[in-house]
């Protein structure tokens, strides 16, 4: 299917695609589809360590925080995983410079202050396929271009003519709770709430691209690209979920249709640019493994937790092995979390099973999903005017996060004589787990 609607761009005819084909594809279109994802490029992704081999999502709690004010002092390995920033960890740009939001230059600083204690790290800025003007870059294209965003150019659900005015979201708290983004005290000159981007236009993909999506890259490594759902989307305005359709929309069903279709096709000229330019898209182009439901529909082995049986252990612990040897079978994976990390599966008690199993049947880009495990200060992430949850990680936790054993030598193999015990050889250490009892063991000979 991508190769087919890249076939009909190319030949001009960007919106002439048979829509029937597409649901399936665009779920619903409140995201861009994964049409344009494929394994990352250059060795910063072709990572083995576990320092370097964790995703992360900073929102409610923020592990790089921590390993910033905690590394030195217990003498912990450089931390040098992946994190995706929420827009929430930024303050969606505010409080405003100057009557202007700074989403984009405050995800820049935090990048740049990350990156001078933990150069290897690599940060996922945060986008989104609305038009939510958080930075200036959104702002002026929907103040200077009539056909950037949709608008109301007839009645919901009718072919009369309407006012022309711009659609925005006027339902979403983020935009109308006083205490969030247009806080009088953010000091912003105009109010800022999300416009649905329109997608129906030809050169609104090129815009983006270089707009938005390219500056990712300039101190970053690529982006979180959020759909355009209930938190802080104009959904509403694309007509496309909860709710809103054709018959109360600015839009009407061939033009929900064509909307669809180019942002998908925006979607998947992104993805393909930022991999081939040695970056990454998080939202869709992981492999996210860790719910067992989406892991079943998707085809995916079932991951191994400390709750299995010693054969079920056993049996996943193999079955994943196998599945993640051959690289066909994925793009990049997440393992043990979603696309906003966490922690599937596991918790302090278990973590270092859960990290040996990991290390056992992990493929070539792989990682492991961590997160905080609670709030060390109290606080509300969507208000910028009160402290954030900061999050904390044990030291033991954070050390098992940190470890640096080389690549691995060769496959999981199990223990001769030891029923259900498995073990991996790595340049620095033995990596052993027992299913037994998730018993692990780092045989460490550096």
């Amino acid at each position: 299917l991508p190769l087919l609607i890249e076939q009909i761009i190319m030949f001009g005819l960007r919106f002439a695609v048979l829509f029937v084909f597409l649901p399936a594809v665009l779920g619903g279109c409140t995201d861009g589809g994964n049409g344009g994802c494929s394994p990352p490029i250059g060795s910063k992704w072709d990572t083995w360590s576990m320092r370097a081999s964790t995703y992360t999502y900073c929102y409610g709690g923020c592990v790089v925080d921590w390993f910033m004010n905690n590394t030195d002092k217990l003498g912990l390995n450089v931390y040098a995983g992946v994190v995706g920033v929420d827009h929430y960890w930024t303050h969606q740009g505010v409080p405003c410079v100057q009557g202007q939001p700074q989403e984009f230059e405050m995800q820049d600083q935090l990048t740049k202050t990350w990156k001078a204690k933990f150069p290897d790290m690599r940060v996922l800025q945060y986008r989104i396929l609305s038009a939510v003007p958080s930075s200036m870059a959104v702002q002026n294209k929907i103040m200077t271009d009539p056909d950037s965003v949709v608008r109301w150019r007839h009645l919901p659900g009718s072919t009369s003519p309407g006012n022309g005015s711009v659609c925005y979201n006027y339902k979403s708290p983020c935009f109308n709770d006083p205490k969030r983004m247009n806080n009088p005290l953010n000091n912003c000159s105009f109010p800022i709430r999300a416009a649905a981007y329109n997608w129906s236009n030809p050169s609104l993909a090129d815009w983006f691209l270089e707009s938005v999506v390219k500056p990712s890259m300039v101190v970053a490594d690529g982006i979180w690209l959020d759909g355009i759902g209930p938190d802080n989307g104009a959904y509403m305005c694309a007509g496309v979920c909860c709710g809103y359709g054709a018959d109360n929309s600015p839009l009407l069903q061939n033009e929900i249709d064509s909307h669809c279709a180019g942002q998908y096709a925006a979607t998947t000229g992104v993805q393909k640019w930022l991999i081939a330019n040695g970056g990454w898209e998080a939202m869709r182009c992981f492999d996210y493994m860790g719910s067992k439901g989406e892991d079943e529909v998707q085809g995916r082995p079932t991951l191994p937790t400390a709750k299995d049986s010693p054969t079920e252990c056993a049996a996943h612990l193999q079955a994943v092995a196998s599945w993640a040897s051959n690289h066909t079978n994925y793009n990049h994976v997440v393992a043990y979390g979603s696309r906003t990390g966490g922690r599937l599966g596991y918790d302090d008690s278990n973590v270092a099973g859960t990290v040996a199993a990991f290390l056992l049947m992990r493929g070539q880009h792989w990682l492991f999903s961590i997160g905080p495990n609670g709030g060390s200060v109290p606080g509300n992430p969507r208000d910028p005017h009160t402290p954030y949850l900061i999050g904390s990680l044990t030291p033991e936790t954070a050390k098992l996060f940190t470890l640096d054993y080389g690549k691995p030598l060769g496959n999981m193999k199990p223990v001769s004589g030891k029923p259900l015990v498995f073990q991996r050889e790595y340049e620095n250490a033995t990596v052993t787990l027992d299913c037994n009892s998730w018993s692990p063991t780092f045989d460490e000979h550096f």
